[in-house]
């Protein structure tokens, strides 16, 4: 499965533990960067819209 968080460096207290289950701040972290980048990805496709609107050569 492709991920964006890489798996913990073999240094890292989770893997030394054994514990995969993410911590409560990480999963609200990566819930907060997903809405932050759907409203991103939201805008940018308004503003491109936007600028195309009013062109003569719109459909």
């Amino acid at each position: 499965m492709l991920t964006v968080v890489p798996e913990p460096a073999s240094g890292d207290d989770r893997r030394a533990t054994g514990s995969s289950v993410p911590s409560l701040i990480d999963e609200i972290v990566r819930e907060g960067a997903r809405r932050m980048l759907v409203e991103a990805l939201k805008a940018e496709g308004d503003a491109y819209v936007a600028a195309f609107a009013d062109s003569p050569h719109a459909v």
